[in-house]
């Protein structure tokens, strides 16, 4: 261990990684947490606001070192302006500052390996001769391809269609770039088709949400969407539903629309309808999510596995989602969770629920249980290790 532990990484995020909230800060809260456990981490982040004290206290917890970049909204503006000008997507070139890679040049020839975090920050270390790893979690570009027809959003129909094949394209390069390149997604995984420069390693969620058992039955007759409410798969998906499903439920149900950042159109939808309730952020939205009749995630848009619906399974929840949410996860229908894209059918169900809640109370359990087997990051951390040694006891001789 005193010998892993010897060698340094370095680690890149577009965005800080506290507070935890969103997909990939989430994840790289979690991932910055397991690495510093057995490798010395310094962290290079983009900081698009003011950096809150508690990341540095967090930081120092979890003993890592950092060096953080603040940029103003205007220099990532002035960034995207050059899609116009070359063949780089608008996700690279918006989070792409010369400093960094100046920065980032100094001190690579320091660490054992690089950890790069989405594709966001691969230029920054593509033309670097060292081992590296790609955390792509997702593939933006299918994700782009499959989302362009069905964005509520026309902004985001046209930055879809846009981005979609410069997406493809950078993300090919980038498999061939790096030693590894991972994937959560199994199927983006096999349609890139190069076993030898991919893997794939779903992420994890808190364990302790096994054994959380906080209920309050208030919350009892709510239908809750779970999840960062400025992201646009997740307000596309929550508009879906009260177009298509929310006139069908009885009366009595209400639905919560519960995560940070909800944007205008989310607000209105709070204000135009006497049951639908937005609470932005949440101290525990566990609480909620546990006491629930049931949770929903009917995903038009989107990709990659949603932490939303992972959570709220491992807190016992009983989620519906769409088979676009279901499908990279690979649980069973009707036993893990529920799969329905059908806006009737969904609401029926839901209806079903709230008049018979025993005959689902099975997949309460069966939920935790299929957590517990598949997505904790006891189980991430043991693969994440054997393909950083792989790495390294390739390209360094053993560790």
């Amino acid at each position: 261990m005193d010998k892993i532990k010897e060698k340094r990484i370095l680690f890149l995020s577009s965005r800080l990684p506290y507070p935890p909230v969103g997909g990939d800060r989430l994840k790289n809260y979690w991932l910055l947490g397991i690495l510093a456990k057995h490798f010395n981490v310094h962290l290079v982040s983009i900081a698009e606001e003011n950096v809150p004290f508690e990341f540095y206290k967090w930081a120092n917890s979890v003993g890592i070192t950092y060096k953080i970049f603040k940029k103003k909204k205007l220099n990532f503006y002035f960034n995207a302006f050059k899609s116009l000008t070359n063949d780089l997507p608008l996700q690279v070139n918006y989070y792409f500052f010369s400093d960094i890679k100046n920065y980032v040049n100094s001190i690579y020839k320091n660490y054992d390996l690089i950890f790069a975090t989405l594709v966001r920050t691969a230029k920054y270390v593509m033309d670097i001769n060292k081992p590296k790893i790609l955390d792509m979690a997702d593939s933006i570009g299918l994700n782009y391809l499959r989302s362009s027809n069905n964005s509520s959003s026309i902004l985001w129909k046209f930055i879809y269609k846009f981005e979609a094949d410069r997406l493809l394209q950078f993300e090919k390069k980038c498999i061939d770039a790096f030693d590894k390149t991972l994937f959560f997604n199994k199927k983006e995984r096999e349609f890139f088709n190069r076993p030898e420069k991919t893997e794939w390693i779903p992420h994890g969620v808190n364990e302790k949400l096994l054994e959380y058992n906080n209920f309050d039955k208030k919350y009892r007759n709510w239908v809750v969407f779970f999840g960062k409410m400025n992201y646009q798969p997740n307000i596309d998906a929550v508009l879906w539903f009260t177009k298509n499903v929310l006139s069908k439920l009885n009366k009595n149900l209400k639905f919560a629309i519960v995560g940070a950042h909800p944007s205008k159109k989310i607000l209105k939808l709070g204000e135009r309808y006497n049951n639908i309730e937005v609470t932005g952020f949440v101290e525990d939205p566990y609480i909620i999510l546990r006491s629930a009749l049931c949770v929903v995630a009917p995903m038009q848009t989107g990709g990659g596995i949603q932490n939303k619906i992972l959570e709220s399974m491992a807190v016992g929840a009983i989620n519906i989602v769409s088979s676009l949410a279901a499908s990279p996860i690979g649980g069973k229908n009707m036993r893990d969770f529920i799969i329905e894209d059908d806006p009737r059918e969904l609401a029926q169900i839901i209806n079903d629920i709230y008049y018979n809640p025993a005959k689902y109370n099975y997949i309460r359990k069966q939920a935790r249980e299929f957590i517990k087997n598949n997505f904790t990051w006891s189980i991430y951390e043991e693969r994440l290790l054997s393909i950083i040694n792989e790495i390294l006891n390739t390209t360094h001789g053993e560790i």
